[in-house]
């Protein structure tokens, strides 16, 4: 009976380590399927990408996102921190020139509450977006040019 006993133990430890183990395996998920798929350009890339552009500009911190919206911190010229918010309006994913892949973004900018503008003047549409967004390759109305070899939008 002592000698059942030891081998129940000992299969018992054989069990609880292949458990483990396989437990181990499952967790690591599978080498190919929908989580290791590749991005596709698409509106939930689109969006994705939009807002890291937001978070890689200078100075922008403590970004936050709520469905389409996204808020941030940002100081302005004197030191003094503006807060920040945009709603996303639009996304579409279009075909442009030959095999392009263009992403446009539709959104409404304000600074501490105050409406980011954008205008018909004499020498065509004019804003008052800060050069600091226009230079990340963002405003209101923006365009992003999918990179097939680097799977990911360019705003630049």
């Amino acid at each position: 009976m002592s000698h059942m006993v030891g081998a129940c133990r000992s299969s018992r430890r054989y069990t609880l380590l292949a458990t483990a183990l396989v437990g181990a395996l499952a967790a690591c998920g599978p080498s190919e399927g929908p989580s290791q798929a590749e991005p596709q350009p698409d509106v939930d890339t689109l969006r994705a990408s939009f807002i890291a552009q937001m978070e890689s500009i200078d100075l922008v911190a403590g970004l936050e996102t709520d469905g389409d919206e996204v808020r941030f911190v940002r100081p302005d010229g004197s030191g003094q921190d503006v807060e920040w918010r945009v709603r996303i309006d639009s996304l579409e994913v279009e075909s442009g020139e030959g095999a392009q892949v263009l992403g446009h973004v539709l959104s409404a900018w304000s600074a501490n509450g105050r409406p980011i503008t954008v205008w018909e003047g004499s020498t065509g549409l004019q804003t008052d977006m800060p050069l600091w967004v226009l230079d990340a390759g963002l405003a209101t109305d923006c365009w992003a040019l999918w990179d097939e070899e680097a799977k990911a939008w360019g705003w630049t």
